[in-house]
């Protein structure tokens, strides 16, 4: 068994990565059609593998009624981030979080009765021992999801009819940029599995030994004017959000890995966002464009004999 992605997010802290994009997926007004997706009902124990800072975890856990949620990740830092926010948010009756490697989980056989995880497995340098254990810890009869984002999935985007004035650039910039960070940042130095992609997920589930396998393609979309979202979440993707890709920027200019394959502008590309962020905040509230975009996804779901 290959275990060396553990190297990679064992110290893994980057929060905003992930409360900044995944309540786009996992909304509340759709709490009720993903609960049919995992299988989930609100007295089932589930099970939430790779949790990260728990976001999806807490989404189920609203959901539940008298069952409970466990979710499990390899770095300290983010379950002890997760812990802290199910108390704020006032979950901790029904939630927790627990440090543990993936490969090598110590729950009992046949503990929950669902198990789900988001674009966990496919960070793994051993996808199927990862997938075989999550199995393991789920009950006979329960149900094994896996959600999934890709790079290769196709997105769209709309600047609107008023966008900041280097927008087009930008977006050549960080398509340029794209290209680079594959060749860059390949499944060998990210220590992934090269082998098991998410295309592969049906069959990976068929071979792990899960029946009754569905595939449910999603979407998930955001635009400044729409009014389900706060003002205060929509501040924070401007601050954090786009402050969270400068600092990624800066820290990727100095590796000369990045000119090897190509791309050189990151003092343009830095300079472009920060003035799509002033723009984004000084018209956030008034801007009628309606700029949006939508990315697609995929839930994968089998069950245990």
């Amino acid at each position: 068994m290959n275990t060396s992605s553990n190297e990679i997010w064992e110290n893994c802290a980057n929060y905003t990565d992930f409360e900044e994009s995944r309540p786009l997926l996992f909304r509340d007004d759709m709490r009720e059609q993903f609960f049919r997706w995992f299988r989930i009902k609100p007295s089932d124990n589930v099970l939430d593998g790779g949790c990260g800072p728990g976001t999806l975890t807490r989404f189920i856990a609203r959901g539940l009624d008298n069952g409970t949620a466990t979710g499990f990740d390899i770095s300290r830092k983010f379950v002890d981030y997760a812990n802290n926010k199910a108390q704020a948010e006032g979950l901790s009756n029904k939630l927790k979080f627990v440090k543990e490697d993936g490969f090598a989980l110590s729950f009992a056989d046949n503990t929950f009765d669902a198990v789900v995880n988001h674009t966990y497995i496919g960070v793994l340098s051993d996808v199927e021992a990862g997938l075989r254990e999550l199995i393991r810890v789920c009950k006979s009869g329960g149900w094994v999801s896996a959600s999934c984002s890709s790079r290769s999935f196709p997105g769209l985007k709309w600047a609107g009819d008023k966008p900041f004035d280097g927008e087009t650039r930008m977006r050549e910039l960080q398509d340029k940029h794209e290209q680079a960070f594959r060749k860059v940042y390949t499944v060998a130095e990210l220590k992934q599995d090269d082998y098991w992609s998410v295309y592969r997920y049906p069959r990976l589930f068929a071979k792990c030994g899960l029946t009754d396998i569905h595939i449910h393609p999603y979407a998930s979309g955001f635009s400044y004017n729409d009014s389900y979202w706060s003002d205060e979440f929509k501040e924070y993707r401007i601050k954090s959000g786009i402050g969270r890709d400068i600092e990624i920027f800066e820290e990727q200019r100095k590796d000369p890995k990045f000119a090897e394959n190509g791309f050189t502008e990151f003092d343009e590309l830095i300079s472009l966002k920060r003035q799509e962020q002033e723009y984004l905040l000084a018209s956030m509230n008034d801007d009628d464009s309606w700029s949006w975009n939508a990315t697609m996804h995929v839930i994968v779901t089998g069950r245990k004999a």
